[in-house]
């Protein structure tokens, strides 16, 4: 009998032979080969008809999926399973190895993330949890639906500014806005950064609050931690992490969203509430379900809830997207890192513009190029925006600007305006962004943008800050201004000296008061450059008094002019960092140039000028800062306050004669001064003039000294008692020694202003009538 095999030979008869089964797998193998190679060249045909049609120098995004995507989805669409199944839940596998955290939870959109994380912190099933009424912490540059779930969920969203370098919160912000009713924080990471989440892990664990990290602009962004040299993704700090898988983001599955949660408790409520608020996705589902035993348990609901499911699809699409996330982000740094370079090559960017900083211990995923206009270029933002999109630069506000603007805030928060988050107004009015891509740009699209960029025609339109506004300089530069701005026709309807604001036609004037705040305090002036975001700064503030309180109290009055010309120039020097330059302007009195202080009663406020002296010239060496310092002999005119008291020395001899004149004409007015002497006197309109002047004209180390008309102080005595009519006479004291002073004031002449001065004899009769009418109202009073 012939033996058998158990398989055949090669050459047997049954060696070519198949079988049914194996002859239909095969023909399955050709046929979704077939469809997959059909489906892939139909896909890549379309695409190339519609490169060819693309006339878009730099989109605001990319297509980031292609034919490995198309044909996960089309498998999935032949299966015949739509809804959440094996798709999403691998999607959510990979998802978690990759940002390295235990628990996440996929549903429909980025912004559904955030409504199932707060409807989680506000569950009363969840053991910490807010109550109706309770604050929460949120930017006031955020997304729509990163504010509204804390209403629609009862909460009261507390706005907090942010930082206009880093477009995100800070921890001095978060600080300030804390109240007692607080009880979590939406923590909003723009353009892929974040505040430095070691300083906001310390907040939130020193008050007890809850965390929810609204992360979908900032995918794939680490941040170093407060346990060595570890770091961490974004979204993965806080009680709950949001994140959102739309078409323009870090990857996509066309709309989606991730969450992410640390434990299996508030696992589990994120699933229960994700769908309908029932079991059939529970951890412990069979544990629940035998507690209702007369309940069909495919229908048991123990919760609240929504249908936020995402679509298998979806899930198929992300699984392929999360294998590139890495490279994706990749591309996104080395983009913005050669556009950076680039750019900062050229001079005119640092003059128009700034680019968003990466905050301490943050590596951004970026998502986009964030760019702030300088504060002198604000007004052509939006020129300057639709000249970007006609040259192929698509662009979008940061986020949606300062939330507080939106119309749905001045119906559900009430309280809230807009002017009290100066940061997220600057962001507002002055920031934009556009795409970084997550493929390699061609180095010639990078230096076309860059180049298209720099090329539009700027106009600076200056916002000059006037200090000392109610003195006499002061008041001398403001109707200089009004005058100016009255004969161009150009005051603006909106504006009124009322409110201390002049808008002439390339430039805005505040004139500060005591209202806008106390210059002494660092916190007043930080707030008052948000507030106004100045250019140019007048500073002619001084803190005096009589000269015999300021004798008595020499050291209040030197620490309170340090503290005032100090925290002028720290903040102006601070702020130009992300509003570009600033110049200041500093008025100096003449005293420090005077021969001899030993014998002023005003000791301490000399000195204290002597030291803003010298740092102006500290923070032009360091820093190279446009800070300049003005000094003039004998400046005399209206508007100030005339009396003994006073260091005004020709406004002092204009009120002792016309005293003298009204109380005893006929009696010889004594002067304390050597009628020889001579003396440069200045009227305060011309040195207004020239100091306007030298807002744009003078930048140089050394202290600009204004000269005068020189005049013997006999002369002046008796051009004074012309004008006042006083026939009464005068005497020397000659025992009285004039305090000469040290310097030549004759810089100015080689510089050569061109300014009309007025002459001498006009100034003081325009003093002596001004003196005489105040002293006639004061009488009526």
């Amino acid at each position: 009998m012939p033996t058998t095999t158990s398989s055949s030979t090669s050459g047997s008869p049954n060696s070519h032979f198949h079988s049914p089964l194996s002859h239909t797998s095969s023909a399955l193998d050709n046929s979704v080969a077939s469809w997959r190679s059909a489906i892939a060249t139909e896909w890549n045909v379309r695409r190339a008809a519609d490169k060819e049609k693309e006339c878009v120098l730099f989109p605001l995004a990319m297509n980031p999926f292609g034919e490995d995507e198309i044909i996960a989805m089309t498998e999935v669409l032949l299966s015949g399973r739509l809804t959440l199944g094996s798709q999403v839940e691998k999607a959510e596998k990979k998802f978690a190895e990759v940002v390295g955290i235990p628990y996440v939870v996929m549903v429909n959109s980025g912004s559904s993330a955030n409504l199932l994380a707060v409807s989680a912190i506000t569950n009363k099933l969840r053991p910490i949890h807010c109550d109706p009424g309770d604050e929460v912490l949120v930017p006031a540059v955020c997304w729509s639906t990163s504010v509204f779930p804390l209403l629609q969920n009862g909460l009261r969203p507390i706005f907090v500014d942010v930082d206009p370098r880093t477009f995100n919160v800070t921890l001095a912000e978060l600080e300030r806005k804390l109240t007692p009713r607080v009880k979590a924080v939406m923590a909003v990471h723009v353009l892929g950064n974040s505040i430095d989440m070691r300083q906001m892990m310390t907040f939130v664990t020193r008050h007890k609050l809850m965390l929810i990290e609204d992360t979908c602009e900032s995918l794939g962004s680490f941040c170093e931690t407060n346990t060595g040299n570890e770091r961490q993704m974004l979204g993965t700090f806080g009680d709950f992490g949001s994140f959102s898988f739309y078409f323009s983001h870090h990857i996509t599955s066309g709309e989606g969203g991730m969450i992410t949660c640390k434990t299996e408790e508030d696992y589990n409520l994120l699933r229960c509430l994700r769908a309908h608020g029932w079991t059939r996705h529970l951890t412990n589902r069979q544990i629940v379900e035998e507690l209702y035993p007369d309940i069909d348990s495919r229908f048991l609901f123990v919760n609240i809830g929504y249908n936020l499911r995402p679509l298998e699809v979806q899930g198929a699409m992300l699984s392929v997207q999360i294998d590139k996330l890495s490279q994706f982000n990749a591309c996104r740094r080395d983009n913005l890192k050669r556009i950076r370079e680039i750019i900062s090559r050229n001079e005119r960017f640092h003059r128009l513009m700034s680019l968003m900083e990466a905050s301490p211990g943050v590596d951004p995923a970026w998502f986009g190029v964030g760019v702030l206009l300088h504060r002198p270029y604000a007004h052509q933002r939006l020129e300057f925006l639709k000249y970007l999109e006609e040259n192929g630069i698509e662009n979008r506000p940061i986020i949606s600007g300062n939330f507080i603007r939106q119309p749905c805030i001045a119906a559900f928060c009430e309280r809230e305006h807009p002017e009290n988050y100066p940061g997220a107004e600057v962001i507002h009015k002055r920031g934009f962004f556009i795409g970084i891509h997550q493929i390699a740009l061609d180095q010639t699209v990078i230096e076309k943008l860059v180049e298209i960029m720099l090329a539009f025609p700027f106009q600076p339109q200056h916002v000059i800050l006037v200090t000392g506004s109610h003195r006499m300089l002061g008041k001398y530069i403001q109707n200089i201004v009004l005058k100016q701005t009255l004969e161009e026709e150009t005051v603006s309807s909106d504006l009124s000296l009322t409110e201390n604001k002049i808008k002439t036609k390339n430039s805005e004037w505040i004139f500060l008061t005591q209202d806008d705040g106390d210059l002494r305090q660092i916190e007043d002036v930080t707030n008052i450059f948000k507030r106004f975001q100045p250019t140019r700064i007048l500073h002619c503030a001084a803190y005096i008094a009589s000269n015999e309180d300021m004798c008595n109290k020499p050291v209040d009055f030197w620490l309170d002019n340090v503290k005032l010309n100090n925290n002028i120039l720290q903040i102006a020097f601070e702020f130009q960092l992300w509003s570009g330059p600033i110049k200041v302007i500093s008025i100096l009195s003449t005293n420090i140039f005077l021969e001899n202080t030993q014998h002023l009663k005003a000791e301490s406020y000399i000195f204290a000028q002597k030291s803003l002296q010298q740092l102006i010239r500290w923070y032009r060496q360091q820093h190279n800062c446009s800070f300049i310092s003005i000094l003039s002999d004998n400046v005399f005119g209206v508007y100030e306050d005339i009396n003994n008291d006073t260091d005004q020395f020709v406004n002092t001899l204009i009120m002792k004669i016309i005293n003298q004149q009204e109380n005893d004409p006929s009696t010889s007015v004594v002067l304390t001064n050597t009628c020889t002497t001579e003396c440069e006197i200045l009227f305060a309109h011309d040195y207004a003039k020239i100091i306007i002047w030298a807002m744009e004209n003078y930048d140089e180390d050394e202290t600009l000294l204004v000269s005068g008309q020189t005049i013997s102080i006999l002369e002046l005595v008796q051009l004074i008692c012309q004008h006042a009519n006083f026939v009464g006479g005068f005497t020397f004291d000659n025992n009285a020694e004039y305090n000469r002073l040290l310097y030549d004031t004759n810089s100015i002449a080689r510089l050569n202003p061109p300014i009309q001065m007025t002459s001498l004899s006009t100034g003081i009769q325009h003093t002596v009538e001004w003196y005489r009418n105040k002293k006639c109202k004061e009488s009526i009073i």
